[in-house]
């Protein structure tokens, strides 16, 4: 008879470690007198088994600081997006008398533990998640009974633990980028996408392929290019196509990608919208500055925010039995300029948002 698989616990992984009980608790939470050797086995035993910090938190609302920001380290970094969620968080939330503060993911899982151990004594009431992090840490997070919304993020099919999240329609944003370059009479779109497997990307990807579909366009493989969503990752995606002699009239991209790809279509000797037009997608105020001045897919990332802190803060207010999970959905517009060419510079429209429940 098959033996039954013991769930994660203390005591299983003081037996796999022929530790106590006492010394893997101390290791989890980091302390100084555990040494590294027995703490990164401790470590490593608890990530294989699937261990997740079990404890209902208990905040108080009256602190200064009770609300937490957790987005990758990758992001605070050089990252142009997030800043304006981030900065429209901690607005929204000093209009309701709160104060914040920030936290940067890494990809190892002491890290997930000693910011959790960090986010629990602090007293924060509510953590909002911006963009993608590790599944595992999410996981942890609601394994902690914290309140916690994703901003600008999906969530994950991984996720067992329902979630309420605010993020972008981006499927819709690609469609209107990629119908208004076939409008113009482009048919050779060229697609630099971020990395393979993120939500950004497949979201993209998707709508690509079905509006040129829709336009009975064939779809060229050599056309969709994977870079890092940065300006010299869409520089060298154009370097890389242009070296290999694919042809292309358009190009769509992220903004910061889209910027760095007009600089590289520049030094062929390529003129934008004349011979390439090109479409980027966030409406980040580079998007303005750049010379052509580029047409986008415009989100409303402060909007974002604020609808963040308004569900985080209703959270707060709901009783187990009449607790909700939503995901609000905010609709983009596309703002045309002079890197596509088109004959107006505008396109009537206005963000929305669509809640529907999880």
């Amino acid at each position: 008879m098959r033996s039954k698989k013991r769930k994660p616990s203390l005591t299983l992984i003081a037996e796999m470690c022929g530790l106590s009980k006492m010394t893997v608790s101390r290791a989890l939470r980091n302390e100084t007198n555990v040494s590294p050797a027995t703490t990164a086995l401790v470590l490593a035993t608890a990530e294989k088994v699937g261990f997740i910090p079990r404890g209902r938190h208990k905040g108080k609302r009256a602190s200064p600081h009770n609300y937490y920001i957790l987005y990758q380290q990758a992001y605070s970094e050089k990252d142009a997006f997030f800043s304006a969620i981030i900065m429209g968080i901690q607005n929204s939330l000093f209009e309701h008398g709160f104060g914040c503060s920030l936290g940067t993911v890494g990809k190892e899982y002491g890290e997930y533990l000693n910011l959790t151990n960090l986010v629990r004594t602090s007293g924060a009431k509510g953590i909002f998640v911006i963009g993608d992090v590790p599944v595992e840490f999410i996981r942890i997070l609601q394994g902690d009974s914290f309140n916690v919304i994703f901003i600008d993020y999906p969530g994950d099919p991984n996720l067992e633990l329902p979630y309420n999240a605010v993020c972008a329609e981006n499927v819709h944003g690609a469609h209107l980028a990629v119908n208004h370059l076939l409008k113009l009479g482009r048919r050779r779109v060229l697609l630099i996408c971020g990395r393979k497997g993120h939500y950004f990307t497949n979201d993209l990807l998707r709508a690509y392929k079905a509006t040129l579909t829709s336009w009975e366009v064939e779809i060229d493989s050599r056309l969709i290019v994977y870079s890092d969503f940065h300006v010299n990752g869409g520089y060298q995606a154009v370097r890389q196509i242009i070296d290999a002699k694919v042809p292309f009239d358009a190009l769509f991209s992220n903004d910061e990608m889209a910027c760095g790809a007009i600089r590289a279509l520049r030094e062929a000797g390529l003129n934008v919208p004349e011979d390439v037009s090109v479409v980027g997608f966030d409406g980040l105020p580079m998007s303005a500055a750049v010379t052509p001045a580029l047409t986008t897919v415009e989100i409303d990332r402060r909007g974002m925010s604020r609808l963040g802190v308004k569900r985080l803060l209703a959270m707060e207010d709901e009783s187990w039995e009449e607790e909700k999970y939503e995901k609000i959905t905010i609709f983009p517009k596309l703002v045309i300029r002079d890197s596509c060419g088109a004959s107006h510079a505008s396109e009537k429209g206005s963000p929305d948002a669509r809640r529907s429940t999880l």
